[in-house]
């Protein structure tokens, strides 16, 4: 092999040892301190699929717990639609509600569950402990906490890849499923696709997953692909805003990835001018 040769397949070498450890080795945290006053300190987990931290999940369980949190909140896709058997989820919901209260909301494989497994799920996290939270809202350290669901079409449609014709969110699909938004309301939605639609809505802040960071990340690009088959999709990973509106996009735990490890974000209240 000439130099070029080589040093392509040392490159390729390195960029494989490094794909290797990030799925199996790394859990890393990303901070984000918000303008909403009073807000407890959140822990965010998102998108964990079948990805596995140890037997029972214990390092997910220790990294949380060390991260202190007053509340945790699960922005949708806990499961892969896959599942069938919730015993591991089940274990894992009850050890975190161990750590601190902790308020769910479904995502799109949770949504693609056949109705009687829809049914076992959502019955294994309110038996967990955990507050199931699909087109409510509650009252947490005085802040409204809104959870949205939304069914199978406003994921999927037809076509191709099975993304054409799929319902749109606006911000009246906000106020049919959760009324009018309460003043500094936290809104979870699995997809943040829809900023727009949650910030006219009136959400303070919107906490979401599902675009697993893009998967693959490039330097100054940001992430390349979403979920909807999307190249370089605008609200990947990271805080954004919209108008007076934050929105808060973890980059999730399971599904591959390269050079965008698994994460759980840290969300605290700022004494800055707050949305509230």
């Amino acid at each position: 092999m000439n130099r070029k040769q080589i040093t392509a397949c040392a490159a390729g070498a390195a960029i494989g040892a490094w794909g290797i450890a990030e799925n199996t080795l790394l859990l890393c945290t990303a901070e984000y301190e918000v303008p909403v006053r009073g807000l407890p300190r959140l822990v965010q987990i998102s998108d964990l699929h079948k990805r596995r931290f140890g037997a029972h999940q214990r390092r997910l369980l220790e990294k949380t717990a060390a991260l202190r949190p007053e509340l945790i909140v699960i922005t949708g896709d806990l499961i892969s639609r896959t599942a069938r058997d919730f015993t591991e989820t089940g274990r894992l919901l009850r050890g975190l509600s161990g750590i601190a209260p902790v308020l769910a909301v479904p995502g799109n494989h949770e949504a693609d569950l056949p109705p009687e497994l829809y049914r076992a799920y959502r019955q294994t996290v309110r038996e967990s402990g955990a507050v199931w939270l699909a087109n409510q809202t509650v009252l947490i350290h005085g802040i409204p906490f809104a959870g949205l669901a939304l069914p199978h079409e406003y994921y999927r449609g037809g076509g191709r890849f099975g993304f054409i014709g799929r319902k749109a969110v606006t911000a009246e699909t906000l106020r049919r499923r959760l009324g009018t938004c309460m003043p500094g309301t936290v809104l979870l939605a699995h997809n943040p696709l829809w900023f727009p639609a949650y910030a006219e809505w009136g959400a303070a802040l919107t906490l979401s997953g599902h675009v697993h960071g893009g998967a693959v990340r490039l330097p100054a690009a940001g992430g390349i692909l979403s979920p909807e088959r999307r190249l370089f999709p605008k609200y990947d990973k990271g805080c954004f805003t919209e108008g007076s509106s934050v929105m808060i996009v973890s980059g999730g735990l399971g599904k591959l990835r390269l050079f965008n490890p698994p994460e759980l974000c840290v969300i605290s209240g700022s004494d800055a001018e707050s949305l509230i």
